[in-house]
Order: C-alpha cells, then structure tokens, then sequence
C-alpha cells in the first residue's frame, strides 16, 4: 500500500514537474488574458491587440488586452508576478520593463527576469536620433562636433527617466564622449513636440514614432542605434558606419508569463506567437508600426531577457539613474 501511494504520488509530480498532456491538449478552455504596462493607444497597446487577434485565431480561444499602467510599468509586472500560473494570464512588454525596471526602480523589485516565464520575443523596434529640422547639421558626425564645441550647452529629451530612449543617449555620450544635458520628460509624445519646437537638440526615440515628422519636414533623422539599416529605411545609415563601433542599441518586446508556468502551456502559447509573428499580415501591421518580429523559442527568450538585464544594469548603475 506503500509503494502504491509512493507511486501515485511520484506521479503526481511528474506531471507538475513536466506538465500534465491532458492540460496541453485542453488549453486554453477560456478567455486568456494579456496585461500590458501601458495606457491605451500608444505603440505597445497596438502592438497588443495585433498580437491578441492573431494568437485568438491560433489557440481558438479570445486574448483580452488588459492595460494596466502607472509606476514605471511595475504595476504590470506585479499583476503578472501574482496571476495563477495556469497560463491564462500573459504579458506584453518591453526592455524598460523585463530588463530595466527593476534597476532603476524605487519599489522592491528583484531580479525581475528570473521571477518570469518566458514566452517568447516578440519583436525589435529600431531607435533613431532625431533632431530639429531647422538644426544645422546633416550628419552624425556634424551632431557631434556640435556637442563637442558645446559641452553642457546643449539639451536632448527623452520619454523619461530610466527609459530606453534614455538609456540610449546615455550610451552615446559614453560612447562619443560628449557632454549634453538630459531633460525628462512624461512620455514621448511631448518630448517629440519640444523637440520639433527646437526647445531641445536632439532626441533618440523608435524609428516608427519619429518618421511621421521627419516626413512632414519638422525633424531630421541623423541615425540608427541598430547594427545594421532597417529594410525599409535603408537611406538611413547606423552609428556603426558613422566610426561607433560598439554603439548598439534597439528595444525589443516580448511575452512572458508567471514563473512556473507548466512548460506544455509555454509551448502551446510560444507555437501561437510564433505562427502568429510569421503570418504576412500581421508582419506587415507589425512594422506599419516600427516593429520588426523576431520569433524565438521560450529558452532562447530567456537567456536574451537576462543577458540584457545584466548590460543595462550596469549602466544604471554606473549613472545612479532612478525611474521618475
């Protein structure tokens, strides 16, 4: 009797251990649910209900996009850090939130990648610097020796403290060593206007929030942060050919889900992505929108996620930048 309970019970484990078939082959029997760090309308949000319409067809069950912004994106994360991890409850979100946030956070936020399971990355977004367009300078290298005649001079903008935008121009000065002054600001969008204003120099932001004014003739777009030229842009050269070698930087989203999630879901969930980030339209909506997928498996997602947590937290570090 026993061994028969020992047994049972060792069974009992296996399956929690390596994930039970039958929840494989019954997930999803319900509405899943996306929570995304970010109010709605803006870039990820859109990027959200693309990837939500596309995994719905996949799994035959409804993705509900649930925005859920405020504090940094923390607030996001800990939804998802505390859901059931049956796999019913995913997330969206980017580098600032799986790698950054919990460096620059003012919340008790640790080892942030290691509290997640990885789904799957979604896709990368180009940076670009952007200047105003009644600025005299038409190359990076113009840019640059116009910080260099004016240290401290000048201002640049970003989305805000701690941000990728941020983060990014940091680098560059390290990288150019170049000295410009940094002005928050509570979001791209009017970080963009001060810019186009000429209240401020320049400002590294996604190529596909930038484009629109650099089509209407208020911005100049000098550069990419990326190793090589986005496919559709390809008039617009790096940083790298500009003689910055180690200069490289894109953001990236990805979908994760609470730690322990069995792995027969993450599968089931990661097949639907990936079927979903290599459907024609849906690439196409994607980089209508800036972004440019990358299907990954849940492991390779992972080892990415942290990688990138470890080179970002560094940097933090070495500049004592808080989140606002």
């Amino acid at each position: 009797m026993k061994f028969k309970k020992l047994g049972i019970y060792l069974a009992l484990l296996s399956g929690a251990i390596l994930g039970n078939p039958a929840v494989a082959q019954d997930f999803p029997n319900k509405p899943i649910r996306m929570v995304v760090g970010f109010p709605p309308g803006g870039g990820i949000d859109q990027l959200a209900r693309i990837l939500a319409e596309g995994m719905s067809s996949q799994l035959g069950q409804n993705i509900v996009v649930d925005n859920k912004p405020g504090a940094g994106t923390a607030i996001a994360s800990a939804e998802i850090m505390r859901a059931p991890n049956d796999g019913y409850t995913i997330g969206l979100g980017n580098v600032g939130q799986f790698s950054v946030l919990e460096h620059i956070s003012k919340q008790p936020i640790v080892d942030l990648p290691n509290k997640l399971t990885p789904i799957g990355q979604v896709g990368y977004a180009p940076l670009a610097l952007f200047v105003p367009a009644t600025l005299n300078v038409n190359s990076t290298a113009e840019y640059l020796n116009l910080l260099k005649a004016q240290p401290n001079a000048l201002s640049y903008a970003s989305g805000g403290n701690g941000q990728i935008t941020h983060l990014a121009f940091e680098m560059l000065k390290s990288e150019a060593q170049v000295k410009i002054q940094h002005i928050p600001y509570k979001g791209s969008g009017p970080a963009l206007i001060d810019l186009m204003a000429g209240r401020v120099v320049g400002m590294i932001d996604a190529l596909g929030a930038g484009m629109p004014h650099v089509k209407s003739g208020k911005l100049k777009v000098l550069a990419l942060t990326a190793a090589d030229r986005a496919p559709e842009f390809q008039t617009i050269p790096t940083f790298r050919e500009a003689g910055l070698k180690n200069y490289v930087v894109t953001g990236w989203q990805g979908l994760v889900a609470p730690l322990n999630t069995p792995a027969v879901v993450v599968q089931r969930l990661n097949r639907a992505l990936n079927e979903t980030l290599n459907k024609k339209e849906i690439r196409d909506k994607m980089i209508g929108l800036g972004y440019y997928p990358t299907p990954t498996t849940p492991d390779q997602f992972g080892v990415f996620m942290k990688a990138e947590s470890v080179r970002w937290g560094a940097l933090c570090k070495e500049l004592k930048i808080e989140s606002d």
